[in-house]
């Protein structure tokens, strides 16, 4: 297995989405019920050991909600990532990163429409199956501005 992305000296940012269209297996809408979000176990592809994803400790993470089409938490990735086989999905989304969420919003449904605060690109990425999508700063910014002024948010 390759070794994961050392800590770079500036984050990369990401569009994440979780929950799952096919089969429709959406993310439960009070999704912080018995979830540590000190350590969120955040899985993502490629589905190869070879090949970690391109995302590394450090970085900034936007949660989207697929089937809700939401943005509902902010988190940092907060280790390396280990390749694991999922007890649902298998092998669809391998490595498990574990993340701090520091913003959040306990219902998705209170969340920003993801289209209202991530960039086209982002959001198009995703809905074709991407498992994550590159974020600029400023792009991370307008998204976590977004989720900041949703109703009933949390911070750390």
């Amino acid at each position: 297995m390759l070794a994961p992305r050392s800590v770079p000296d500036v984050p990369q940012y990401w569009l994440k989405p979780l929950g799952v269209t096919e089969p429709h297996d959406p993310m439960p809408n009070e999704w912080t019920v018995d979830t540590c979000l000190d350590s969120y176990p955040l899985t993502t592809g490629p589905a190869t050991p070879r090949q970690p994803p391109q995302m590394g400790r450090g970085d900034r993470v936007i949660f989207h909600a697929v089937v809700y089409a939401r943005v509902f938490a902010e988190a940092e990735l907060i280790g390396t990532p280990r390749w694991q086989r999922d007890p649902v999905y298998g092998l669809r989304w391998p490595w498990l990163y574990p993340s701090r969420v520091d913003m959040w919003v306990p219902r998705i449904e209170d969340g920003p429409r993801t289209a209202d605060v991530a960039p086209r690109r982002a959001l198009g990425r995703i809905q074709a199956g991407g498992d994550f999508a590159p974020l600029s700063r400023d792009e991370y910014a307008f998204a976590l501005e977004g989720l900041a002024a949703a109703p009933g948010v949390l911070r750390r």
